[in-house]
C-alpha cells in the first residue's frame, strides 16, 4: 500500500493493512507525512518516503517513482493498493511498466477518497490547478485502459464524475462506503450523560475548506449562550496553506481547542453534535461515520459525503448553503434549533445509531471489501 500521509493512513487505511497481515498476507506499507511510530507498525513492514502533498514537486515525485520501482522489484508484490491522488499518479504509472517488463504487479487497486482540492468543483477564492488536472486526466486514462487496474470511489457522485471523463466504469470500478470504523471502539453511551451543555464538536482536519472558519464565527455568534459548548479537535497543519494556524485556535476563548485526540470514541461519547460545513472535496468524512456509531446527530454541508452519511431531518441536517454567509446562518439556525428542541436531538442521536448499524460502515466489511478487491486468496497463509 502506497500512501501521501502516514496520519491519514492510520486514521483510514490502517485497519485494512492490519486485517491483511492477520490472515497471513505480507504487506508492506510506504506512506509520506510524519514518519510513523514503531509501536503502530504491527505485523507489516513500513517505508518512509517524503511526499509533498500540496504542489508539484520534481525530485520527491521522482523520489516516490524510485521507491515504488525498487520495492515492486524487491518484493515482487501480488498487488498494489494506492490511496489519494499522488500514488495513484506517479506509483501507477511505475506499476504498470514494472508489470510490462516483470508481471508483478498482477493487481493494481487505486482508492480515490473524494476528489480532493485539485479536481473537485471550484468555489470562490480556491485555488486553480488548470496543468495538473489535465496531466492527472492523462495518466488516470493511460491507468484505466488496463483491465488489472481497478478503481474504488466512495460515493456515486465521484464515480460519475470519473466516468464523465472516460476514465471510470462499471467493470473497473466499485463503490465503498467510506474508511469503516470499528463498532467495538464507536459506540453511545448505555445511558445519557447529566443534563448540562450541549456539546457541539468540530473534529478534521484544521482547514478553511473543512468548514472550521465557519464553525469559529457561530462558536462567536453563540458564545453568549450558556446552554451550548464548542469544541474543536483536529492535527495541527500548519504547512498547509488551507490550515488555521493552531496558535489562533489556542487563543480563542469562545471554544475548547484540544489538538490532536488519541482517544476519538471518548470524545465523542462526550458529545452532543457533530458538525462539518465542509466545502472541500472528499468521500464519505470519517467523522460522520463515527458519529453515527456512537449516537450522535450531525449537521454538515451538502456534499456528497455528507449526504451519505447524514440523512436530513432524520439522523441530522444537511446545509443547503454555498456561501460563506448562508452556510454560517444555516449552522447557527441548525444548532439553535437543537437547543430550543432537545426531543428533536434525541431522536435524531438515536436514528443515527440505527443508520449506522443499517449501512455497511462496519470497519470489518470494509476491510473485507478491499480483500476481495485486492485478489487476496481466501487461506494466502496456505499458499
Amino acid at each position: 500500500m502506497i500512501c501521501n500521509d502516514s496520519a491519514y493512513f492510520l486514521r483510514h487505511r490502517l485497519s485494512v493493512v492490519s486485517h491483511l497481515a492477520s490472515i497471513g498476507v505480507d504487506v508492506t506499507v510506504i506512506a509520506g507525512g510524519y514518519p510513523i511510530p514503531a509501536d503502530s507498525i504491527q505485523g507489516w513492514k513500513y517505508i518512509y518516503v517524503p511526499i509533498e502533498r500540496f504542489r508539484f514537486d520534481p525530485f520527491g515525485d521522482a523520489a516516490l517513482m524510485i521507491r515504488t520501482a525498487r520495492t515492486i522489484h524487491a518484493f515482487k508484490p501480488h498487488a498494489v493498493h494506492l490511496v489519494t491522488l499522488k500514488p495513484a499518479i506517479f506509483s501507477g504509472l511505475v506499476s504498470i511498466v514494472s508489470r510490462f517488463f516483470h508481471a508483478d504487479p498482477k493487481q493494481v487497486l487505486i482508492t480515490l477518497p473524494g476528489l480532493g482540492r485539485m479536481m473537485s468543483p471550484k468555489v470562490p477564492g480556491q485555488r486553480r490547478y488548470p496543468v495538473a488536472r489535465t496531466l492527472t486526466l492523462l495518466a488516470f486514462r493511460i491507468l484505466s485502459r488496463r483491465d488489472y487496474v481497478h478503481f474504488t470511489f466512495e460515493t456515486r457522485h465521484d464515480c460519475e464524475f470519473w466516468a464523465d471523463r472516460g476514465i471510470a466504469n462499471d467493470g473497473n470500478s466499485s463503490l465503498i462506503d467510506g474508511a469503516g470504523v470499528d463498532p467495538n471502539l464507536f459506540y453511545p453511551l448505555e445511558a445519557p450523560r447529566p443534563r448540562r451543555a450541549t456539546k457541539v464538536l468540530f473534529a478534521s482536519r484544521l482547514l478553511k475548506s473543512k468548514g472550521l472558519s465557519t464553525f469559529l464565527k457561530v462558536a462567536r455568534d453563540l458564545a453568549h449562550r450558556g446552554d451550548v459548548e464548542f469544541v474543536v479537535a483536529g492535527v495541527p497543519e500548519d504547512n498547509d496553506p488551507d490550515a488555521i494556524p493552531h496558535r489562533d485556535l489556542e487563543r480563542m476563548t469562545e471554544i475548547r481547542f484540544l489538538g490532536h485526540v488519541r482517544d476519538m470514541p471518548n470524545l465523542l461519547r462526550q458529545c452532543d453534535i457533530v458538525c462539518l460545513p465542509t466545502q472541500y472535496g472528499e468521500g464519505i468524512p470519517r467523522i460522520l461515520i463515527e458519529a453515527a456509531a456512537t449516537g450522535l446527530a450531525s449537521i454538515a454541508s451538502s456534499h456528497p459525503g455528507c449526504r451519505e452519511a447524514v440523512e436530513d431531518g432524520v439522523t441530522g441536517q444537511i446545509l443547503s448553503a454555498t456561501s460563506d454567509a448562508d452556510m454560517r446562518r444555516e449552522l447557527s439556525a441548525a444548532i439553535v434549533g437543537y437547543l430550543e428542541n432537545p426531543d428533536l436531538l434525541k431522536q435524531h442521536k438515536q436514528a443515527a445509531y440505527r443508520h449506522f448499524r443499517s449501512r455497511q460502515f462496519d470497519q470489518t466489511a470494509v476491510a473485507d471489501r478491499f480483500t476481495e478487491l485486492l485478489g487476496v486468496p481466501v487461506s494466502p497463509s496456505s499458499d
